[in-house]
């Protein structure tokens, strides 16, 4: 055979093809791996196809080559036969593989941590919203802005339980039922009411009615 010929691989897997070139060739394992320049454990390992006894596919692509080199075989064929076998992906593989899972494994520590924590300012932060946000608010007596005839005027609305409610910062009862009703006196022209309700910690819901007082003129 000419020295420029390329001997064809044997269709078997390629560590049995190596396998059985070596052989031919009538070489040790030991001593094909001192002409390849690639330690005998790999070139066992890879004969024996398992690559998770390697330091990786990088490292064995380079073997195979030099090892194709030594057995006068196509370097382009050894590795394309090697890219076509499964490689193991199980933690051992390479070491590589086993600082990939460490740092995985850590990175989903982490990223679970993170979640936890958020999860908890979240629902922190959603108690902390129901504790300072202002009470719900409604007057519904009188509903808007009204000129009355009288000195008087009827308040009504309603909120939740145990809500502090005042008028014009004078405190008026709260029922059972959020509910709340109270006569207000007022004075002639323009009066503002100020109803405000608010929680303990909470902050103040505020709503404002205007009643222009126009009294009747007194017949002399």
């Amino acid at each position: 055979m000419s020295p420029f010929e390329r001997r064809e691989l044997p269709a078997d897997t390629l560590g049995e093809s190596i396998k059985m070139v070596r052989e031919e060739d009538g070489l040790t394992i030991a001593e094909l791996g001192q002409r390849a320049n690639v330690q005998a454990k790999y070139v066992a390992a890879i004969e024996a196809g398992r690559y998770d006894q390697t330091p990786g596919p990088t490292y064995v692509r380079g073997f195979l080559r030099s090892i194709a080199e030594v057995l006068n075989l196509s370097a382009d064929t050894v590795v394309a036969r090697f890219e076509g076998e499964p490689f193991p992906t199980s933690p051992g593989a390479t070491p590589h593989a086993g600082m990939r899972t460490f740092f995985s494994y850590k990175i989903i520590r982490i990223l679970g941590l993170a979640a936890v924590l958020l999860a908890a300012l979240v629902y922190f932060g959603v108690q902390i919203t129901r504790i300072v946000a202002p009470p719900p608010l409604a007057v519904t007596q009188p509903a808007t802005d009204i000129v009355a005839q009288e000195p008087q005027v009827l308040l009504e609305g309603n909120t939740e339980p145990e809500v502090d409610v005042t008028v014009n910062g004078r405190s008026i009862q709260v029922d059972s039922q959020g509910h709340f009703s109270e006569t207000v006196d007022l004075q002639p022209g323009v009066n503002t009411l100020v109803v405000m309700a608010r929680k303990k910690r909470s902050r103040t819901a505020t709503i404002t009615r205007q009643v222009l007082v126009q009294l009747p003129a007194v017949v002399q």
